[in-house]
């Protein structure tokens, strides 16, 4: 039987009316436990404790479908469950083959497109009695807050090396298999409270040190492999306080390790020189947000893929991103995972993410093809 795009359209536009914020996915996560249980395939549904290391009130679910053809290696695909606010009270509206939301909120195509993909994709492995093997299948948690469902998935609980990450946009034969290795930097910069109209020149304000090593930075495009921002700056108490303490956040990421650490390097330094000449001082911390991947055209993911879209007429568009995904933890944990189209478009903008119907049918489609490849 072909895709149901009725079927698939009636999945999506149920999914993005529960909101499912980072840390709060339990509703979405027991829909789509509930229409799995009625596939008809032999599968099994788990929960691990992911949840538990971040205080979310649900952790990953993991889907094993068992194979009907023997000899043939477990395959992998993810999408997540939780998407960015706003998330409540999402009115999708239909126009075409496009779905958008009304502008209020966003719309939940990133990622509730990629998980409405998997549903159909299981339900016509069902229907047209389609011979695979093994299956994993994992819905993450808290993806848009640090990758920690990702983070914290139970490995032992999965068996496969290699598999797809649905979580990209059309067109159907672009392929990702490129992400960068991203640090966060996170820096309190300490001066001297004063009053601003009193004695101002008892105080030392830490906004103008923490300015004067910001403007100094190399921010934005480094290179075409690397990218820094500060994102967040706060500080001050009133106008006539000489501010105490600001608090600023950034990130560097880069495809090269020794350029990343240069750059956090240089961000670093800045602010504890300026701070110091200044008169006050700053307390940095670097944490890892996740680690670079490279697939190459020679490994499983991009043979299988690329065997796919040839049945579809279709050569694979290989691409490097700017941006983390679940597929940067999944790599970094062995499992070689490219990132595929599942429909979702300009993703977390409420006036601009759409669904792109057509896309998303091709890729339940690409994915019953890469299954079929796999199982010969």
């Amino acid at each position: 039987m072909p895709v149901n795009r009725e079927r698939f359209l009636n999945d999506f536009l149920e999914l993005v009316r529960i909101p499912s914020p980072s840390g709060k996915e339990g509703k979405v996560a027991q829909a789509v436990k509930a229409k799995i249980e009625v596939i008809g395939l032999t599968v099994e549904v788990e929960e691990d404790d992911a949840g538990k290391a971040f205080g979310g009130e649900q952790g990953n679910l993991i889907v094993k479908v068992q194979g009907n053809v023997n000899g043939v290696e477990p395959l992998f695909f993810n999408a997540h469950l939780d998407t960015v606010v706003p998330c409540e009270n999402v009115n999708p509206i239909i126009e075409d083959d496009k779905v958008r939301s009304d502008g209020k909120t966003i719309l939940g195509a990133d990622n509730k497109a990629g998980v409405c993909v998997l549903l159909e994709f299981l339900r016509v492995l069902k229907e047209d009695g389609i011979k695979h093997g093994p299956i994993e299948i994992v819905f993450t948690v808290a993806e848009e807050v640090g990758l920690l469902g990702a983070k914290n998935l139970d490995y032992s609980r999965i068996n496969s090396k290699f598999g797809f990450v649905l979580d990209s946009g059309p067109p159907i034969n672009k392929v990702i298999v490129q992400a960068p290795s991203q640090k966060n930097l996170r820096a309190v910069v300490k001066g001297k409270a004063a009053h601003a109209g009193v004695s101002p020149e008892r105080g030392i304000n830490a906004i103008q040190l923490a300015a004067r090593a910001i403007a100094a930075m190399r921010l934005g495009r480094i290179d075409q492999e690397t990218t820094a921002n500060i994102g967040i700056i706060r500080g001050g108490l009133a106008t006539n306080i000489v501010p105490e303490e600001v608090q600023i956040w950034g990130e560097a990421r880069s495809h090269d390790l020794k350029k990343l650490e240069a750059q956090i390097a240089h961000m670093v330094s800045l602010l504890e020189t300026e701070a110091q000449k200044g008169g006050g001082k700053a307390e940095v911390e670097v944490t890892e947000s996740y680690r670079s991947f490279k697939i190459t055209e020679d490994d499983p993911p991009s043979q299988l893929i690329k065997s796919a879209l040839a049945k579809m007429g279709l050569e694979p568009q290989w691409e490097i991103t700017g941006g983390g995904s679940d597929a940067n933890i999944f790599n970094e944990h062995g499992i070689k995972c490219l990132l595929i189209c599942c429909g979702e478009e300009s993703p977390h903008s409420p006036e601009n993410e759409r669904l792109d119907i057509p896309s998303a049918l091709q890729s339940v489609d690409l994915l019953v093809k890469i299954i079929a490849s796999v199982s010969q």
